[in-house]
C-alpha cells in the first residue's frame, strides 16, 4: 500500500473526519503504519474510540480506492498528498491541510507568492473592474491569484489574471471531474493552461452547499493573504477572511458606501482590524518581506533630462513605496519642495503617488 492509497483509505473512513486524521498523524507519521498497528494503540489516540479504531483496521472501500485511481489513470488529473514533496507549502503549514488535493494542472514553487481574492456571486460591475485592476497589479509582480471558480468576483479573478499573463488556481467545492457553474466551461480550460485546478474533495463530489465553506481555508490558505472585494453581512467570503486570520495571513478589504449592502463586510472587517486597500501597493508593503520570489528592481531607461533637484529626489526614491517625511529626511529637502517635484515627476511619467503621501518609481 503506498501513501496515496492509504490516504485514500482514510478519507474514505464514514466519520472518521478530518481532525482525527491528523490526530492519528501526530501518533503515527508514517500513514501506512496506522493500518499495521492494533487496536489498543488506536484507541490511545485523541477522539479514536474502540468502535472508531475497528472501522479502521477493518474498512477497505475497494471500490471507491480502485475508482479514484483509474480515474487518475486514464485523465490528465492527479493526486497529490500531504506527504508528497510538491505539495503546496503554505497550505501544509496550515492548521487542517488537506489529505489529499486532487488537481489538474501543475504547481509551481512560484505559486508560494499567491494572494487569494474573493467576493460576493452578486457583485457589482464596480467590484469586477476594482478585481481587475488589483489582479494587473499583482500579475505584473508575478504573484499567482487564487479564488473560488465561483460566479462574480472569483470568476472576474482568474479571467483577468488570464487576461494579463499571470498565474492563477482554483479552489473547487466538488470534485475536479464536476464544472460548477457549468458556464466556466471554458474558463477551466485557460486555468488549466495558466495555473491549477483543484479540490479536496474525490472525484464525482458534487457541488453542494456544505462543501464551500470547508474549501475556503483551502483557499486562505494557499495564499500570503486574502482580499475580500464585495461581500455581504453574512457572506462565504469573510469566512475566508476568518480562515485567514486563524492561519496567520494577511487579511485585505475594499472599503466601500456605509448604505451599500455588498460593501457591509469589507466595511467589517477594516473594523477589525483588516488591512484597507486602495492600490496594489497597499497589499505588496504587506508580503513583501514574505515573498520568496519578489521581483527585481529592473534599470529604467530615461528620455528626458532632469531638471533642477529631480536627479536627487529621483535616485532617493525606490521602486517600494517611501512615505514623504523617509524621503524628505534622506534629501534634507522639505515636503513642500518634495511635493513640486514629485508632482513633475509624475507629469513625466516615472513616479507614482499612492495613499498616505506615499512615492516610488514606476518600473
Amino acid at each position: 500500500m503506498d501513501y496515496t492509497e492509504a490516504a485514500l483509505r482514510l478519507i474514505a473512513i464514514k466519520g472518521l473526519g478530518i481532525r482525527r486524521v491528523y490526530n492519528l498523524l501526530t501518533v503515527f507519521p508514517d500513514i501506512q503504519s496506522i493500518f499495521s498497528t492494533n487496536l489498543k494503540e488506536l484507541c490511545k489516540v485523541p477522539g479514536i474510540s474502540k468502535k472508531m479504531a475497528s472501522k479502521i483496521l477493518s474498512e477497505y472501500d475497494t471500490d471507491f480506492i480502485q475508482g479514484q485511481m483509474e480515474i487518475v489513470e486514464k485523465s490528465p488529473f492527479k493526486m497529490i498528498t500531504l506527504f508528497d514533496k510538491n505539495y503546496p507549502q503554505l497550505l501544509k503549514k496550515i492548521y487542517d491541510p488537506p489529505l489529499i488535493l486532487f488537481h489538474h494542472g501543475e504547481f509551481k514553487k512560484e505559486d508560494h507568492d499567491a494572494i487569494s481574492i474573493v467576493g460576493m456571486r452578486n457583485c457589482s460591475q464596480r467590484g469586477k473592474d476594482i478585481t481587475a485592476d488589483l489582479v494587473k497589479g499583482l500579475t505584473e509582480q508575478n504573484i499567482t491569484i487564487i479564488s473560488g471558480f465561483a460566479r462574480g468576483i472569483d470568476t472576474a479573478s482568474h479571467k483577468a489574471a488570464i487576461k494579463y499573463g499571470g498565474r492563477t488556481i482554483a479552489v473547487l467545492g466538488n470534485g475536479i471531474d464536476k464544472i460548477y457553474p457549468p458556464e466556466n466551461r471554458a474558463l477551466r480550460k485557460e486555468i488549466v493552461e495558466n495555473g491549477v485546478y483543484c479540490s479536496e474533495f474525490p472525484f464525482g463530489t458534487k457541488p453542494d452547499a456544505q462543501n464551500f465553506p470547508r474549501r475556503n481555508r483551502i483557499i486562505s490558505g494557499l495564499s500570503l493573504g486574502t482580499i475580500v472585494i464585495e461581500a455581504g453581512e453574512r457572506s462565504g467570503s469573510l469566512l475566508t477572511a476568518y480562515y485567514a486570520l486563524d492561519q496567520n495571513r494577511e487579511v485585505f478589504a475594499l472599503p466601500g458606501r456605509m448604505n451599500d449592502s455588498k460593501c457591509i463586510g469589507p466595511n467589517k472587517l477594516i473594523q477589525k482590524g483588516a488591512k484597507l486597500v486602495t492600490c496594489v501597493d497597499d497589499i505588496l508593503q504587506e508580503v513583501e518581506k514574505q515573498r520568496e520570489f519578489p521581483v527585481k528592481a529592473r534599470q529604467l531607461e530615461l528620455d528626458f533630462d532632469f531638471v533642477g533637484d529631480e536627479k536627487i529626489v529621483w535616485d532617493a526614491l525606490e521602486f517600494e513605496p517611501i512615505q514623504i517625511d523617509k524621503l524628505s529626511e534622506k534629501t534634507n529637502k522639505n515636503s513642500y519642495e518634495l511635493l513640486s517635484t514629485l508632482l513633475t515627476l509624475e507629469l513625466k511619467g516615472v513616479v507614482r503617488q499612492t495613499s498616505g503621501k506615499r512615492f516610488s518609481k514606476i518600473g
